[in-house]
């Protein structure tokens, strides 16, 4: 088990608070469909349930009638960082990976109920939903059975003291003639090609003498 990974409410909610998308997982034969919804949940006593909505005349309507047991998936808060030594880069990330089992909802309080859960999870005030807006719209509900949120900061970040910043030249991967210049490293961008940043020192030598 990754010593990020968190099983305890707050942090659980914590990660779910700042997700705007739930990726869905669902046996399609021997393959699996993904597909990914907006949503709502709410945490009673420990119990997780989502929300969503949706055309259960399409893929996911289908596939979850044939089998509603499912996993599921969150992740954002991505941060590409200049981390110390030996790799140099890494990232932060936040997730919350699960299992449930999902169940279409089609008495109209719970519809609207699960309608309301997920809009508030975007926008706080919102006019409630009512039954001549229900319309076609399919709304299920995720009961999760296992569920778990990781929050990720580099190992390396988290031994540095308060606003110190990685500067110099530094070995790479404990080859003593290849070095990166971290500030050059820290001033690229995440696309950009670090055949400028990363200099064999044998080349450098030899270039000197010429």
């Amino acid at each position: 088990m990754k010593a990020d990974t968190y099983f305890d409410h707050e942090h659980i909610n914590q990660v779910l608070d700042e997700m705007e998308v739930l990726v869905i997982g669902m046996h399609d034969g021997e393959s699996i469909y993904q597909t990914p919804v907006h949503f709502g949940y709410e945490e009673i006593d420990g119990q997780y349930t989502f929300w969503f909505h949706g055309d259960d005349s399409h893929t996911t309507g289908r596939l979850l009638k044939a089998d509603p047991h499912v996993g599921f998936e969150l992740d954002g808060g991505q941060k590409f960082l200049l981390v110390p030594k030996p790799f140099h880069y890494s990232a932060e990330f936040k997730s919350v990976i699960g299992q449930g089992i999902i169940t279409q909802v089609t008495d109209h309080q719970s519809m609207l109920h699960g309608l309301n859960v997920m809009t508030d999870h975007y926008i706080k005030n919102h006019p409630q939903f009512t039954d001549k807006m229900l319309g076609k719209v399919a709304v299920w509900r995720l009961d999760a059975n296992k569920i778990s949120a990781r929050i990720h900061i580099p190992a390396g970040l988290k031994d540095m003291k308060p606003g110190q910043k990685l500067s110099g030249s530094e070995t790479v991967y404990g080859d003593p003639n290849t070095t990166v210049d971290l500030d050059a490293l820290a001033s690229a961008s995440v696309n950009a090609d670090y055949s400028d940043v990363y200099a064999d020192d044998k080349k450098k030598t030899d270039n000197k003498k010429k």
